[in-house]
């Protein structure tokens, strides 16, 4: 046993070099693989701190309660619970219930240290602050108006020195309101000195404790840690005493665990193609070598050597050739991992100690130096195709295993789609590549000289060329599916954003609730923005569902928005969008407009009587804008008299007389109705309205209208009597009296989710409510979604913005109006710009390009697509190694060079010859990664869809095939190979003296026999 392996020393001592290109091939692919899983962990601490820097700051308080009389004791205990959590100093806060001192009710609360949670300008005066007794207690003001210096009482005296802004809300759970219903606080950083007041000790009041859980300093690594730390601490203070009640920020714990965990799966996806590539890159390597080891072992055998002597020699030599390429590739992933952690701001070791130096990943380098060992020793010995059968069952079953778990983000099956699929599409390669290369010399029996020379010799020995093609399929393979998964996520991330955003921007209001078309006219929008502005009505619908009401989200959008909108799909709806937006637009106009007033118009009057009760009229006037605007007429009593009333200036459109209770009446209806256990109390009568005329400023009539054809809705409704007579009911509601509308006899035209369309009736008819008014609609067409509508939200309801704000305007004025823009801007510059100064900062406004770059930004997504990038690269490098050493055991063979030498070929038709196989190999081996990229990525999308977020994206992933780029890098690594070839053959050819004898021989043969040598090779 000694023999062999002194063999494998001399061997390794003597030629190192054989074993160099598998060495770094297996260290490339090694390493990759290594760096894949730091950057997992790298990837997942970014993802955690950014969910936790979401967190608000209640929500990341750990506090401790307590209500009751505090002791020394409860102090103690409640002090060490919140140091305990490692978070940090704590903070003890009393707060008391409001007060009323010297006639003004505050809140006193006491902060320590205040200085902590105040703004810069008050911090210094926060420290300055001296002890609170009840002699002399210096507070500062937050919030409210207070107007005094000092605050009496009995036992109480405050001095108010200045006021502070806190910058948290989590010592008091509330920032301070400079509402005027809300009591101004006053604030003292002695929570012992403030609690000890005699004259406050009657008002009821809370002692909590508290520590932010940080989020710059946090790792992931550390979170289950800190989370049982926290449900500990939680557990001991709530046993101590049931007044004790404790908060913990155990959701936001949890949200960033999640994110941590997502990373190394999403991330598996993307590179764990490096896995296929390093077991086939090992059989590649063997076949290589395979002739030379086979010689050494029939030498071995001639010495008197037996199987376990020369199978002894196998794996000895491959276990030091696989020991040392993977402990060099995790040299170079420890090396890049460093590298990523320090670039990300991460601690080196963490990184590396929660990664790559773990007992699991010494398990893992231990296991993939065995399984090396074992491969390389498998191919080096095996004879037949036995290890190429083998290997494509098990891929094939595992693939098929894989594809049966799903869509599922749950098991690694799914996660190793691509190494499984790569194995497969390689061992099918292989075993087909005879086939096709046979084929080919079959074919160019007629072709060139040198084309036929190398078919000839690829199709009498195809396992090494079938070998070397698998190979590069499988590494082009892996680097186009890099390519096209990268563009189907970006192609995903433009879709989300476009989801959320579907034009370039949305403007909508902000905290005041004033809507942009409020601020700035339909015009004055279009202008800044350059582009298409569009009005759009956000608000809810229900209808009657299975037994119960369903409300859905509503939207009004102007039907030509449907052709505008970004990232749609022909499967998202039932109907190509345009023929969605035709059925959507209504077949005529969307409202009839009432009496347009002269432009002199200065007075309306209405003659008008209510015999049976006292009836509040008032006009409803329209702007050009859709504004309405009330303008009270007055009130119609028994007597019929003339209600008038000065109309603003401007020009205006009648849209509708508005019929109320007076405002005692309604008052008292709704107390009697109220207390009374009998039905309510409902009183109704007839209002008889004479002509609407329109006067100017001396009272001269410029317009009158009749009354005539004029409907009744809502609490009023036409009467049997003549024109002009309505029926008012005290329902609590207005009376609408206007003009007839389009929505009286036609449906409004919706698209609707699939479950919505399934309540509607014969002819699609549905009948909703929006904004508590009833609107007939019918379903006109179906869709899977809408942009900017939650997919939880149970359903949809789109509409038309004219038609449905016609529909609204109908049953109560103004009702319709829209009350956000969608805007698609050639000057997003100038809008954002507009947005940000002015009356228009009070607006919120989001925008398509902010979103997309904060998906492709976010951790997890930006490390999925370096890894796609970086496993481009290596898949490059991969397949030019793995052509050259196909080239040394495989490509060049001496007995075929002499031969061709005899028959008068010298070395540059021997390069030729040589490089032309190679050709044939690359180019074969590209065609067909191409092909594997291109199912790779179907599958991939088809069965797991990671997207670099936890949530599954919506809309879901599209498989995108970038032609262009799968072109291009078919070319540059087709290119790359025929260049590595031609550098490697370089010096192929024998001496002068040989190429003489030969030319010699050559030349002897043709003069004897007279034979060609193209008849010859015949």
């Amino acid at each position: 046993m000694r023999a062999p392996l002194m063999l494998i020393i001399a061997r390794a001592r003597r030629r190192p070099g054989r074993w160099l290109l598998p060495v770094v091939g297996i260290a490339l692919a090694a390493g990759f693989a290594g760096a894949v899983a730091v950057e997992g962990t790298v990837a997942g601490d970014r993802a955690a701190r950014v969910s936790l820097g979401t967190l608000h700051e209640l929500d990341r308080a750990f506090s401790v309660t307590y209500q009751g009389e505090l002791t020394p004791g409860v102090r103690t205990q409640a002090l060490a619970a919140v140091g305990q959590t490692g978070f940090g100093p704590p903070t003890s806060v009393v707060l008391l219930n409001p007060v009323r001192l010297s006639g003004v009710v505050v809140r006193p609360a006491a902060v320590d240290p205040l200085s902590r949670w105040v703004d810069a300008t008050t911090a210094t005066a926060a420290r300055r602050l001296g002890p609170c007794l009840p002699a002399r207690c210096p507070v500062l003001a937050a919030g409210g108006r207070l107007g005094r210096t000092t605050l009496d009482a009995a036992g109480v005296h405050m001095v108010v020195v200045g006021r502070a802004e806190l910058t948290s809300a989590a010592p008091l759970g509330f920032v301070p309101s400079e509402a005027a219903d809300e009591p101004p606080v006053v604030l003292t950083g002695d929570v012992r000195g403030l609690s000890a007041l005699p004259g406050l000790s009657g008002v009821y009041r809370a002692y909590s404790w508290l520590t932010l859980m940080p989020t710059a300093s946090l790792h992931s690594w550390q979170l289950p840690a800190a989370e049982a730390r926290l449900r500990r601490l939680q557990a001991n203070v709530t046993a101590a005493s049931s007044q004790f009640s404790v908060n913990a920020p155990f959701s936001g714990l949890d949200a960033a665990r999640a994110q941590a965990a997502a990373a190394p799966t999403r991330l598996l996806l993307a590179g764990g193609g490096a896995l296929a590539a390093l077991g086939l890159f090992i059989v590649l390597a063997a076949g290589g070598l395979r002739r030379e080891q086979r010689a050494e072992i029939e030498r071995l055998q001639r010495a008197g050597a037996r199987t376990r002597h020369w199978m002894a020699f196998v794996l000895g030599e491959s276990a030091w050739v696989a020991a040392v390429g993977i402990l060099l590739g995790a040299g170079m992933a420890v090396l890049a991992g460093a590298v990523l952690a320090r670039s990300s701001g991460i601690p080196v070791a963490g990184a590396l100690t929660h990664s790559l130096i773990t007992p699991a990943g010494g398990l893992a380098l231990a296991v993939a130096v065995l399984s090396t060992t074992a491969l390389l020793g498998l191919a080096l010995s095996a004879r037949g195709p036995l290890l190429a059968d083998v290997l494509a069952v098990a891929a094939v079953a595992a693939v098929a295993l894989a594809l049966s778990a799903g869509s599922s983000d749950s098991g690694a099956l799914p996660l190793l789609l691509a190494p499984l699929c790569c194995l497969a599409a390689g061992v099918i390669t292989f075993r087909a590549a005879g086939s096709l290369l046979r084929g080919g010399e079959r074919a160019a029996r007629g072709g060139p000289l040198t084309l036929r020379l190398a078919l000839v010799a690829l199709a009498r020995a195809p396992a090494g060329p079938a070998l070397a093609t698998a190979f590069i399929a499988v590494a082009v393979g892996l680097g186009g599916f890099a390519l096209a998964y990268r563009a189907t996520l970006e192609r995903g991330s433009a879709d989300q954003a476009a989801d959320a955003v579907p034009l370039d921007a949305i403007v909508s209001p902000g905290a005041s609730f004033t809507t942009p078309l409020q601020l700035a006219p339909l015009a004055r929008w279009q202008q800044i923005a350059g582009g298409n502005v569009l009005p759009v009505r956000r608000t809810e619908a229900s209808y009657a569902g299975a037994g119960e009401a369903v409300t859905v989200p509503a939207l009004g959008v102007p039907e030509r928005a449907l052709t505008l909108l970004h990232g749609w799909r022909a499967s998202d709806g039932s109907a190509p969008m345009e023929e969605l937006a035709r059925r959507l637009q209504a077949p005529g106009p969307a409202r009839t407009p009432g009496p347009q007033l002269p432009a002199a118009t200065h007075w309306l009057a209405l003659r008008a009587d209510s015999p049976a009760l006292n009836v509040t009229i008032t006009a409803d006037l329209r702007a050009p804008s859709g504004a309405v605007t009330q303008v009270p007429l007055g009130v119609a009593g028994a007597r019929p008299r003339v209600l008038q009333a000065r109309v603003p200036r401007g020009n205006w459109e009648v849209e509708a007389l508005e019929l109320d209770e007076p405002t005692g009446l309604d008052l008292t209806n709704a107390h009697q109705n109220a207390e009374n256990p009998a039905p309510n109390t409902q009183f109704g009568g007839t209002v008889a309205l004479g002509r609407l005329r329109a006067l100017d400023a001396s009272g001269a009539t410029l317009q009158s209208t009749a009354m005539t054809g004029w409907r009744g809705v809502g609490a009023a409704s036409a009467s049997n009597k003549p024109a002009g007579y309505f029926r008012f009911e005290t329902s609590g509601a207005p009376g609408i009296v206007r003009p007839p509308q389009p929505s009286d006899r036609r449906a409004v035209p919706v698209l609707v989710d699939p479950q919505t369309a399934a309540a509607a009736g014969r002819g699609g008819r549905i009948g909703l409510t929006v904004d508590g008014l009833p609107v007939n609609a019918r379903v006109v067409g179906v869709m899977s979604r809408f942009p900017t509508l939650a997919p939880d939200s149970g359903g949809f309801v789109v509409a038309d913005q004219a038609t449905l704000a016609s529909a609204l305007d109908a049953q109560l004025p103004g009702q319709g109006q829209p009350d956000e823009l969608w805007i698609s801007s050639r000057h997003l510059g100038r809008l954002r710009a507009a947005l940000r100064a002015g009356t228009f900062s009070q607006l919120t406004a989001s925008y398509r390009a902010d979103v997309d770059t904060q998906l492709r930004a976010a951790p997890v997504a930006k490390a999925v697509l370096g890894t796609l990038s970086a496993a481009t690269v290596l898949a490059a490098v991969l397949a030019l190694l793995g052509l050259l050493v196909s080239m040394r055991g495989t490509a060049r063979e001496e007995r075929v060079e002499r031969d061709l030498e005899a028959q008068g070929i010298g070395p540059a038709g021997l390069r030729r010859e040589l490089r032309v196989r190679l050709l044939i190999t690359a180019g074969l081996g590209v065609v067909v990664g191409v092909v594997v990229a291109v199912l790779l990525t179907r599958l991939a999308v088809a069965t797991v869809r990671a997207a670099g977020t936890v949530a599954v994206p919506r809309p879901p992933l599209v498989t995108v095939e970038p032609w262009g780029a799968l072109a291009l890098w078919a070319v540059v690594v087709l290119a790359a190979l025929a260049v590595g070839g031609m550098a490697a053959t370089r010096s192929l050819g024998a001496g002068p003296r040989r190429h003489a004898r030969g030319r010699a021989a050559s030349k002897a043969t043709r003069a004897t026999d007279g034979v060609s040598a193209e008849e010859a090779l015949r």
